[in-house]
């Protein structure tokens, strides 16, 4: 073969071997984003919409309840409906999580929050401050004032078994 036959070759090979590779790591991606989709059979939430409006009396309804796979085990999310705009204490978003807590059936790695209120505009209602009291929980951005938490277990004892 001659020296610039073999560069084609080389080439050749590199062109087939990269897009094997490229092929390949599509095909992983591809499988990997359907693992953080959600669920689309419904998921047990128990009596949490209960327990939480009776624990947490500025708490009028939860609604939107979400499950999803995000690569460490479910997650949970949901919605607060309250009676009015103001912030969240420290106090009512704790005994609103450890409700969420101790009602599920089943033990989130973390719990996505977002508020508003009942009016017909829904304005957001932060829960960022009352989250950053609660250590050792930690917390995140989420939506318009809501939080995404992690670390229930440290603050509030073993939770139910994961499904």
């Amino acid at each position: 073969m001659t020296p610039a036959g073999s560069r084609v070759s080389r080439r050749l090979l590199a062109v087939t071997l990269v897009g094997a590779l490229l092929g390949g790591a599509l095909v992983g991606c591809g499988a990997l984003a359907r693992e953080f989709r959600m669920e689309k059979e419904p998921a047990d939430y128990g009596d949490v919409s209960s327990a939480v409006t009776d624990a947490v009396p500025r708490i009028v309804a939860v609604e939107d309840p979400e499950r999803w796979r995000n690569g460490f085990g479910w997650a949970l999310g949901l919605s607060f409906v309250t009676d009015s705009a103001e912030p969240f204490t420290a106090e009512e978003l704790d005994a609103a999580v450890e409700t969420i807590w101790q009602t599920l059936p089943w033990e989130p790695n973390s719990i996505r929050l977002i508020a508003g209120t009942s009016t017909p505009d829904g304005e957001p209602v932060d829960l960022r401050a009352a989250a950053e009291e609660l250590s050792p929980l930690s917390a995140t951005d989420a939506g318009q004032g809501g939080v995404t938490l992690t670390g229930m277990s440290d603050r509030y004892g073993d939770g139910k078994e994961p499904e």
